[in-house]
């Protein structure tokens, strides 16, 4: 049984976050939830008697609403897939941190506390930490226990410890608490998404239509928001009527004003999931993506800057633009996440296990091979349904992870993103046809052959995809991802 990864989830309580989170709660069998923490960031904080005004604030209370809305749907999601927590285990995990001011991390709090326990239990699993806004309540728990060992016999042996055990994963740096004390005191693993998640958040119009069509306002009405219980009723959309009290008015997007000042949007469009990529990246469906943040998946593809630090400027080769694109990393996986929202969203509201969908089960096999040039490699899966419905198979290889080809030829150059938060840049690549030659044979049976070029030398890697999904609407897919290696 594959172990599930331990997280915290940090927020300072966007309307992204809030559709972030209520999805989260559909996936939380997946995930072992070690805690919720609000924190603040530039964009939102709750004021003070210091003289520091609330800004965007959307209080403390909506955490444990959308949980109140998941107990409801509880009994029926636990009739279709092992591992849900109760409602009373996830708010027992709530804490309010560091919240009054932007990057105010001089308080311990009581999230701050929270944190510095998980940080410091003796729980040999990876914890990551997913930041939603500001880094500071992450940075107040760190600074309490620096400050309480540093200069201690036991503090190399504490700092070792951390630095092994935590992942930080930082949807855009919301605050200078990352910059001015975390990286400069502590040596821990960063997943930094600079800017690929604009394109699941604020600025998805910006993606080819191709690959957007499950953001749709039909699409979301039918699969997610209408007719699927109460957590999802709850699933802010483009223009639905939803006002959050706290925030500024020119930021709600339920507005009738908005879609006047916005007629790029239709109403019950997409709104944003900026901050999902950051769980995305924890699930285990066999991309393997937190095995390794340069293989890709749903939570993107990274590339190591430093010893411990991963910034998403990985580029792949988007079909649609003729170019290699770093958003195109997140944005090639569009169909295959939100078909899976919409079939879990059935789960809250179909009553019998038979009359759902649920993933294919795919017997695991010896994952990664050595290879010779030339050798011919069998794909075989052995797979089935638990409905027993018919099932489809695609192999592929994920060229990009591969470093069979070498991508440092590429004419690549950055793009100004004018966003919400400010500029920010991505990273692209001129015109061109694909420059990648696979040979899969039979590609779409479940015992598909890869052929390793007879040019492919000693250390050259492939990442082959096969892809099996039940015949079905919304589908459910389950991956297995094989790194061939020559030798």
């Amino acid at each position: 049984m594959i172990e599930k990864r331990r997280t915290v989830i940090t927020t300072d309580g966007e309307v992204d976050d809030m559709n972030s989170f209520l999805r989260y709660l559909l996936y939380s069998n997946e995930i072992d939830t070690a805690g919720i923490v609000l924190t603040s960031s530039v964009y939102h904080y709750a004021g003070n008697d210091k003289g520091v005004s609330p800004y965007r604030w959307t209080g403390t209370k909506w955490i444990n609403e959308f949980i109140d809305y998941y107990e409801q749907v509880y009994p029926n999601l636990i009739k279709h897939a092992d591992g849900y927590p109760t409602a009373e285990y996830l708010r027992s995990i709530y804490h309010i941190g560091n919240i009054t001011a932007p990057g105010e991390m001089e308080e311990e709090t009581d999230g701050s506390r929270f944190l510095e326990k998980l940080i410091m239990d003796n729980d040999p699993r990876t914890l990551y930490i997913q930041t939603w806004g500001g880094t500071n309540t992450t940075a107040r728990a760190l600074k309490s226990i620096q400050e309480r060992y540093q200069g201690t016999s036991e503090w190399q042996k504490v700092k070792d410890k951390i630095e092994e055990k935590l992942v930080i994963y930082i949807i855009l740096d919301q605050d200078v608490t990352y910059r001015e004390y975390i990286a400069k005191e502590w040596d821990i693993t960063v997943i930094n998404d600079k800017f690929n998640f604009w394109y699941f958040a604020y600025m998805w119009k910006q993606v080819h239509p191709e690959l957007t069509s499950r953001l749709k306002a039909t699409w979301n009405l039918e699969k997610i928001r209408d007719n699927h219980g109460p957590l999802l009723e709850k699933y802010a959309l483009i223009g639905d009527g939803n006002e959050i009290e706290g925030e500024l008015y020119d930021e709600l997007r339920g507005t009738d004003l908005y879609l006047d000042t916005h007629p790029e949007y239709e109403r019950f469009e997409f709104i944003s999931e900026g901050d999902s990529p950051s769980y995305f990246y924890l699930f285990e469906n066999g991309l393997r993506n937190a095995e390794n943040p340069q293989y890709g998946g749903w939570g993107g593809r990274f590339t190591q800057i430093r010893n411990n630090l991963y910034w998403n400027e990985a580029v792949d080769y988007n079909p649609y633009t003729k170019r290699f694109e770093s958003e195109y990393t997140l944005t090639r996986w569009f169909d295959d996440i939100q078909d899976d929202f919409a079939a879990r969203a059935n789960w809250c509201v179909v009553e019998h296990y038979e009359d759902a969908v649920h993933y294919p089960r795919v017997a695991l096999e010896e994952l990664d091979k050595n290879v010779q040039p030339g050798q011919i490699v069998s794909l075989k899966v052995n797979a089935s349904d638990p409905n027993n419905l018919d099932l489809s198979y695609y192999s592929w290889c994920y060229a990009e992870a591969s470093s069979y080809w070498d991508l440092s030829k590429i004419d690549l150059f950055s793009e100004h993103l004018l966003g919400v938060a400010g500029l920010q840049v991505s990273i692209h690549s001129n015109l061109m046809e694909n420059p990648f030659e696979i040979d899969i044979e039979f590609s779409n049976s479940n015992n598909a052959k890869f052929v390793v070029p007879k040019d492919a030398k000693t250390g050259d890697t492939f990442h082959i995809i096969t892809e099996i999904s039940n015949v079905a609407k919304p589908p459910l897919k389950t991956y297995v991802r094989r790194i061939l290696t020559v030798v």
